[in-house]
């Protein structure tokens, strides 16, 4: 017999609301909380279950670690454009972070071959580099493929977080499998309670410093998205490159209070300050 705990059925009466299109930030807020420890094997959930928990400076999770892979892969790759010579070392750490950026079928058209064997010849190269010796045609197509490439791809869209959350869910017994459905009529406000609760935080890079995250829409389709400010400082004066790690597929001029939208072009940081899903199902500022 399964005993419910008076923890698991405030958690069942907020996941309830959530499923008759009672919107409640606070409910979010609570499941994410609530949930979170046992999401294993749920990346995205658990991602912002704990932005949720802290949302100042993270400093592990699935956005830190593309975020830093992010970094690393255009940091290689740009070395030559800001006055400065790829090391070894530095080919080896661009290949590493490529390698976990790179879709199969990424990994398959560059380097001719799947990602574990693609992993052996990159490091067969290096050290053949190493020694004096001749690479492989093969080997060489795999290092100048992963060691010396700008990879990216966002750390999970809209779809995987509504996706993961309804499976979720159901395993820790919140909702019944059959109700998993009804949960896609929160999509939208899943998916901006995410931006809201990511925007204005920050991640701890390699090397010790915090790489911002912020919310907008500055890309040629105008999503809402969650991007990470990369600066690089050996051109004399900063280079920001952003970077989106959260996609979406929402646009502002539907989900977004009119001073969060302009019709100029998007500044990377047009949005300074905090914002929140508002009474009414759309992002704005926080007031």
């Amino acid at each position: 017999m399964t005993t419910t705990t008076l923890f698991d059925e405030d958690l069942q009466r907020r996941a309830r609301r959530l499923l008759n299109g009672d919107h409640r930030v606070g409910d979010l807020d609570r499941l994410y909380l609530g949930i979170r420890a046992r999401a294993r094997g749920f990346d995205a959930v658990r991602e912002i279950g704990d932005f949720v928990a802290h949302r100042d400076t993270r400093d592990k999770g699935l956005i830190t670690q593309v975020g830093r892979d992010v970094f690393t892969s255009v940091d290689v790759w740009s070395m030559a454009m800001r006055g400065l010579k790829a090391t070894l070392a530095d080919l080896g750490r661009a290949a590493d972070a490529n390698l976990r950026l790179a879709t199969e079928d990424q990994v398959k058209a560059g380097c001719g071959c799947g990602r574990a064997r693609a992993r052996k010849r990159v490091e067969s190269a290096l050290e053949k580099i190493g020694r004096g010796h001749s690479m492989s045609e093969a080997e060489a197509r795999a290092l100048d493929y992963l060691g010396n490439r700008f990879v990216w791809r966002p750390a999970f869209s809209a779809d995987q977080l509504i996706d993961e959350l309804g499976r979720l869910l159901i395993r820790v017994g919140l909702i019944e499998p059959l109700e998993q459905a009804r949960l896609a009529q929160a999509r939208t406000f899943v998916a901006l309670h995410a931006l809201s609760v990511m925007h204005g935080s920050s991640i701890t890079m390699p090397s010790g410093h915090k790489a911002r995250l912020f919310a907008g829409f500055s890309n040629r389709d105008r999503w809402l998205e969650v991007k990470i400010e990369i600066v690089f400082a050996e051109l004399g004066k900063p280079l920001m490159t952003p970077i989106c790690l959260f996609l979406t597929d929402l646009l502002p001029e539907d989900h977004c209070a009119t001073s969060l939208v302009t019709s100029e072009p998007v500044l990377i940081d047009f949005w300074k300050d905090p914002v929140e899903v508002g009474p009414d199902g759309r992002l704005a500022l926080l007031a």
